[in-house]
């Protein structure tokens, strides 16, 4: 069985933080930033937390059947607190029944798709479910580290999904040897034991070696090839791993969505923010063919085909 994604939504705070206003605050530039990620701007949230993102990133849902909404998963690597959960506060605010199951968490950059899978194991055939990522990282950078502050933003995406009868799907992993790669709360200065900490160049290696591999697997699975895809929509890191994995697949540009430029790297509501921001665009036609691929701490990687 499979899912079909029924309605996308996303919100982004107000403030937009430029390369610019980076420039004044260390030792970097707005040419130097662009031409090593892609990143223009990003968004910080003032005075919000993830749990107000994520809230906000569902308020379209409002309109919508939900009484057979059987569950609710955020997917975040920054909560508010470590419990009561964001999804129960969604399954609060929207009024779906008790009986619903609904909890965070947490495989960082990859936990939208594989929130798909998690959400596709657990849901029966004409039942629904919503599915949020949503992160405000802006509050666990240390911001005199330019190699990583620069990188990051704020964000949430959301999807209300139906289980049907199709076939699903997925290449979900972690590799355990990399954890150190990517990080939050692992240095040896206290002052910085809770800022996220990330090793850009072996980040990079994994990431493009991974995705064509994970890639690779879910179309096998699938029986497709790289053609038969319309779009594909990558976690939005760097543009430079986003075009090195499609140079690597041999594919055309107009296959593949970015709009970090915009956003920075929003972690879990990356995929979210772009297939909503696609939707409005009017990017998707029915039976339309979308692969889906994330990478991010742990390392974990996770790669999905859906049929709009």
């Amino acid at each position: 069985m499979g899912l079909k994604i029924i309605k996308t939504s996303k919100y982004v705070p107000p403030k937009i933080v430029t390369n610019k206003d980076f420039e004044k605050i260390m030792d970097t530039s707005d040419e130097w930033i662009q031409s090593r990620t892609g990143i223009e701007a990003r968004r910080f949230v003032e005075g919000e937390d993830t749990s107000d993102l994520a809230l906000k990133a569902v308020e379209k849902f409002r309109g919508e059947d939900l009484s057979n909404v059987d569950v609710v998963l955020v997917a975040t690597f920054t909560p508010d607190l470590i419990t009561p959960s964001i999804a129960s506060m969604i399954q609060k605010e929207l009024n779906i029944k008790n009986d619903s199951i609904a909890f965070d968490f947490n495989m960082a950059c990859s936990g939208f798709v594989a929130g798909l899978k998690v959400m596709d194991s657990l849901l029966e055939s004409g039942r629904k479910g919503v599915l949020v990522g949503a992160e405000t990282i802006s509050k666990v950078l240390d911001m005199e580290d330019r190699t990583t502050s620069i990188l990051f933003g704020d964000g949430a995406g959301a999807v209300l999904v139906e289980k049907n009868e199709e076939e699903s799907f997925f290449d979900i992993g972690s590799s355990g040897d990399f954890e150190s790669l990517h990080a939050l709360g692992r240095t040896t200065d206290t002052k910085r034991d809770s800022a996220l900490r990330m090793e850009g160049k072996a980040v990079f290696r994994f990431a493009t070696n991974i995705m064509v591999e994970s890639v690779s697997k879910v179309l096998e699975k699938a029986n497709l090839e790289y053609e038969d895809i319309d779009y594909y929509i990558f976690h939005q890191a760097n543009k430079r791993i986003i075009e090195h994995v499609r140079k690597k697949l041999k594919l055309d540009e107009e296959k593949f969505y970015m709009n970090l430029q915009n956003y920075g790297n929003t972690s879990a509501a990356s995929i979210p923010i772009a297939l909503d921001e696609m939707n409005e665009k009017g990017y998707f036609r029915e039976n339309m063919k979308i692969v889906l691929s994330g990478f991010g701490g742990g390392l974990s990687w996770a790669s999905t085909v859906i049929t709009w």
